[in-house]
């Protein structure tokens, strides 16, 4: 299901593709082989066959001759999911043919619990053939902030206001995270702000804009506010056609075209349960 808790952290990984690699040398000790450039490359991991594999956000990292050298699958994990121990290491094993390099998988998950499951080893089979996954928790996200300049530990608070799952420390987390705000150029600033904004209830939100010069609603009226809605429109049709709901031209333009947060956050709510388009309007 399309949600913000899960589809902002990932623009975060797509936003600086780096992240990955920090995260992985800094909570794990991994070692990444140097590098030119990292980019955020395509999610789909679909092999020859019908079976349609999608991992939530892939970072290849290339030389000076654009030759990949590594690779990080990142998922955002917020609750055990069995089918997870079959289809990671497919993604692991198709990236790694693809790219002819070595591939890692990072999972950020939104509770301990979640993390503690994840950490299990997967046996594929053969004697020594074992995926452990790099596993990132709540607590590991909190205890990194003050290691990281000013930009890097917005980006980890970010991460925690997604994991934290609105409890008692997403006020904590508002506080820190207004004042790392106010540290970054007024772009990034705004933009990391409408991020944080989508991600913490309405009592962190209104903390936040104690340390912003513009409050939620003026953001949400801005032209970046305007293109987040559209981004929302547009999750909403993906949401729906993954669903199996038929979505109609005239209802994809109504849906991309609003301005409206609260209508949105209405229409989202509803398509999480409804089987026709018609509801979704009601």
């Amino acid at each position: 299901m399309v949600t913000h808790p899960h589809e902002i952290p990932i623009r975060l990984f797509q936003d600086r593709p780096e992240l990955a690699a920090e995260l992985l040398v800094k909570t794990v000790g991994a070692t990444i082989p140097p590098y030119r450039i990292a980019r955020s490359e395509s999610e789909a991991l679909t092999n020859c066959d019908p079976l349609e594999l999608n991992c939530d956000n892939a970072t290849v990292f290339r030389d000076g001759f654009g030759n990949p050298v590594y690779a990080v699958i990142t998922e955002i994990q917020r609750s055990e999911d069995k089918d997870k121990w079959y289809s990671w290491p497919m993604y692991l094993t198709i990236l790694r043919a693809r790219l002819r390099c070595q591939v890692r998988l990072l999972v950020i998950c939104t509770d301990e619990a979640t993390a503690t499951w994840a950490k299990q080893l997967i046996r594929i089979g053969p004697p020594e053939f074992i995926l452990r996954p790099d596993v990132i928790g709540p607590g590991d996200l909190v205890r990194l902030v003050d290691e990281h300049d000013p930009r890097e530990a917005v980006e980890l608070l970010i991460l925690a206001a997604a994991t934290h799952d609105k409890g008692p420390q997403t006020k904590a987390i508002a506080h820190d995270l207004g004042r790392r705000l106010n540290e970054l150029s007024e772009p990034e600033r705004r933009k990391y702000a409408g991020w944080a904004w989508q991600l913490l209830p309405n009592a962190a939100c209104e903390i936040l804009e104690g340390y912003m010069s513009m409050t939620y609603q003026e953001y949400r009226d801005s032209p970046a506010g305007q293109l987040e809605l559209r981004g929302e429109g547009k999750a909403l049709v993906k949401l729906l056609e993954l669903r199996g709901i038929r979505v109609t031209e005239a209802a994809r333009d109504r849906i991309e075209a609003c301005t409206d947060g609260d209508e949105l956050d209405r229409w989202f709510a509803r398509a999480i349960n409804t089987s026709s388009l018609d509801e979704i309007f009601d």
